[in-house]
C-alpha cells in the first residue's frame, strides 16, 4: 500500500517537473475572463458575511501556513527528483513530508468549511462554501 503510494506521488511530480517547464515557456496569461453578472450578488444572498467573515478571519492565517508548507515540500520533492546525486531513501523520505503537508492544508480547509456549516443553510452550502473559498483566494 505504501509502494503504491510512492509510485502515484513519484509519477505525479514527475507530471508536476514536465509540465512546470512547459509553464515556463508559455506565453504570458492575457487578462481573466470577466465573472459572469449575478456571482457577487448569489454569494451575498447564501453566505451571511458578517459571521463567514470572523470565521474566514480565523483560519486564514492558518491556510496561508499550511498552503506555504505544502509548495515548500513539493519544491524540495521536485529539486530530489531532478538532482543527480538523490537516493530512493532520501526520495521517500520528502515522499512522505509532501503527503503530510498536504494532508494539513486538506485538514485546515475542512475544519474551516466545517466551522462555515453553522451559519450556512444545509441548501446554499455548495454556492457558500465556493464564495468562502473565493474570499479566501483574495484575501492572500
Amino acid at each position: 500500500m505504501v509502494r503504491k503510494s510512492v509510485i502515484l506521488t513519484v509519477v505525479a511530480a514527475l507530471l508536476l517537473v514536465s509540465t512546470a517547464g512547459a509553464q515556463q515557456q508559455a506565453p504570458p496569461p492575457q487578462a481573466p475572463a470577466p465573472q459572469r453578472p449575478g456571482v457577487e450578488q448569489r454569494c451575498a444572498a447564501v453566505l451571511p458575511r458578517q459571521a463567514a467573515e470572523q470565521i474566514l478571519a480565523n483560519y486564514r492565517e492558518r491556510l496561508r501556513t499550511a498552503r506555504e508548507n505544502a509548495v515548500r515540500e513539493e519544491r524540495a520533492l521536485r529539486a530530489l527528483l531532478v538532482a543527480d546525486n538523490s537516493t530512493k531513501a532520501a526520495l521517500d523520505a520528502q515522499t512522505l513530508k509532501t503527503n503530510d503537508a498536504r494532508n494539513a492544508l486538506s485538514r485546515v480547509r475542512l475544519d474551516m468549511l466545517w466551522d462555515l456549516r453553522s451559519v450556512v443553510p444545509a441548501q446554499d452550502r455548495a454556492i457558500a462554501f465556493r464564495c468562502a473559498e473565493r474570499l479566501l483566494m483574495r484575501g492572500r
